[in-house]
């Protein structure tokens, strides 16, 4: 006979909801990592993170303080200085637990990035941008480069190198208020950067008062006040033409329900499914009531898993790159369209995948030269079994 185990659970395991102050002073002195790793101790704990509302807000609070006692090497305040006032001002604009999340693991991760400096012109004109808005001349102060608020998610150097000719013409990008179009000190700066024979920055007008999450919130927004289709009226006239269905009672139906009997019964298909139906034994799969509601609370979750990969088996430019804010990502998807460029660091791999490339994507990578190529799927032709295309 076999003896029940029985199994006493630990103490620790109801700690959350035993101590709930307790246990949030200690994770709010820990890392963004460390807290969600906290989530997948038990199950008790997991509940416990799902339940509260509260805990991503304190944890974003103590990474501000911490972001704001980083030292800097004097070269590379300025450039410090934009992306944390970039950082803070996207902080005053979260309003939900997900966003409270995002900002604490994106400021903590900001203090363990390298800062470099590029584009000094660029950074040259903003400081004098930024002083006509201290003197009242401008509505609101400019943005940029946007090259400061852009990470690749991989450090390969052929990867490095395709990202960033592939994004060159927005790194320098600088992003102005739309109310400061006709600001006398801005259109200055426009007619110097071009008569300069230095690499002039490239100009982005934004409404600031929608913030640098009002593009997400918007997208959300439309996606759950989706318009329902409206019913037709019954009295409506189509401009399709309505297809003539045959009578259930007419001969010709009758004849052809009984081919189709006879035809499915003796398909090889079906003759192949009898015959191993017969030979083994169907075991019913069942589901849990309750896992399923887990599955839907997951998913609709702040914890949820990350969207899936838009190939399977290059990489995107969206998904290789880390970007501070959502409405910097939605531009690029607008002007660059790094949503539909895969990355393929030896480009001559992409010979062996042409079947598997769809006609949205365009594929970027080094050739044996170390030169970025690319190559829009849409423009290929197969021609007698061969595929030809344009590498440029």
């Amino acid at each position: 006979m076999s003896a029940a185990v029985c199994v006493t659970p630990s103490p620790w395991a109801m700690f959350p909801f035993s101590h709930p102050h307790s246990f949030q002073k200690i994770l709010i002195l820990l890392d963004t990592s460390t807290i969600l790793n906290c989530r997948v101790v038990c199950t008790d704990w997991r509940d416990w993170f799902t339940a509260s509302k509260t805990i991503w807000s304190s944890v974003s609070s103590r990474m501000v303080a911490r972001v704001l006692r980083r030292k800097i090497r004097t070269e590379l305040e300025q450039v410090w200085d934009i992306r944390l006032d970039f950082l803070l001002e996207m902080v005053d604009e979260c309003w939900t637990e997900e966003q409270e999340m995002t900002m604490a693991i994106r400021i903590e991760r900001a203090t363990k990035q390298p800062i470099w400096c590029e584009f000094d012109d660029t950074l040259k004109v903003i400081s004098q941008l930024h002083q006509a808005f201290y003197r009242g001349l401008m509505a609101s102060p400019c943005v940029g480069p946007v090259c400061i608020f852009l990470r690749s998610k991989v450090a390969h150097p052929s990867v490095l190198k395709v990202m960033g000719e592939t994004l060159a013409r927005h790194l320098n990008c600088v992003i102005i208020d739309e109310r400061d179009k006709e600001a006398s000190v801005v259109r200055q700066c426009l007619l110097r950067a071009m008569i300069s024979c230095q690499q002039a920055p490239r100009w982005v007008f934004k409404d600031m008062d929608l913030g640098w999450l009002g593009d997400q919130e918007e997208e959300e927004n439309v996606q759950q006040h989706q318009p329902e289709p409206e019913d037709c009226n019954d009295n409506q006239i189509s401009d399709e033409p309505e297809e003539l269905t045959p009578s259930k009672f007419s001969f010709s139906y009758i004849l052809s329900s009984i081919f189709k009997l006879v035809s499915g019964l003796f398909s090889p298909l079906t003759l192949w499914r009898m015959l191993t139906t017969s030979q083994s034994v169907v075991v019913p799969v069942t589901t849990l009531e309750g896992d399923e509601e887990d599955e839907e609370e997951e998913k609709s979750s702040l914890y949820s898993t990350a969207p899936p990969p838009a190939h399977d088996l290059f990489p995107t430019v969206l998904e290789l790159l880390d970007c501070d804010s959502p409405w910097l990502k939605n531009m690029l998807i607008k002007k660059a369209g790094i949503d539909k460029i895969l990355v393929v660091p030896k480009f001559e791999e992409v010979t062996k995948h042409l079947e598997d490339l769809g006609a949205e994507f365009t594929v970027a990578g080094l050739d044996m030269s170390g030169t970025v190529c690319q190559l829009d799927c849409g423009a290929l032709a197969r021609e007698e079994g061969a595929v030809v295309g344009y590498i440029d």
